[in-house]
């Protein structure tokens, strides 16, 4: 895979459900992250609740879907947003048959790019399991720092996990902007 070959970053939209359904009900994706249950409606419910739109000054909660080789192969949000304080989460998840292969780090390169547009933006943030070295990979390619783990955060498949919490601050981002440039070739928005 060469970052050439085209991703994309579409608006989520309720036709996207069941392929967001499909991907939370992976056994890699029930193994390493902290799903709750949800419904079918309640997914709907949540992308009705999300913007795509970077610009909407009222928007919290942010979602789009990742397309590669025209399959919709993953979603990255932007959630939890503070403009006050300056600061954002930032989650993703991708099909287990795409894993390993860089597109999820293009995926969350492009959104944080993104969000750091916005001048007001001073920290993103992630979390990741403790056991979800993939996650992790990501979160350090990107330049985030591990800043702290919570211990027994999570309950993944009846099993308590500790919770790893990952920042990345705007001095931080800007220092590694252009080395990080190569990874936004051939990614398309999000917009």
């Amino acid at each position: 895979m060469t970052a050439s070959t085209p991703l994309r970053l579409i608006p989520a939209r309720p036709e996207h459900v069941d392929a967001w359904w499909a991907m939370r009900e992976e056994p890699a994706s029930r193994r390493l992250m902290p799903l709750e249950p949800a419904s079918r409606e309640s997914l709907l419910k949540r992308l009705a609740e999300s913007s795509s739109n970077l610009g909407d000054p009222k928007a919290t909660s942010f979602r789009w879907m990742v397309e590669w080789e025209d399959r919709l192969i993953g979603t990255v949000s932007a959630r939890e947003l503070s403009r006050f304080h300056g600061r954002v989460e930032v989650g993703y998840m991708l099909h287990s048959a795409y894993h390993g292969r860089g597109l999820g780090t293009r995926a969350v390169a492009a959104v944080v790019a993104r969000l750091f547009d916005w001048p007001f933006l001073h920290r993103v943030w992630l979390t990741t399991a403790v056991d979800n070295h993939a996650s992790q990979g990501v979160a350090r390619k990107l330049g985030f720092s591990l800043e702290g783990v919570m211990r027994g955060h999570y309950l993944i498949e009846g099993r308590r996990k500790d919770q790893q919490v990952w920042g990345l601050v705007r001095p931080e981002w800007e220092a590694r902007r252009e080395q990080l440039a190569p990874l936004l070739e051939g990614t398309l928005g999000p917009e």
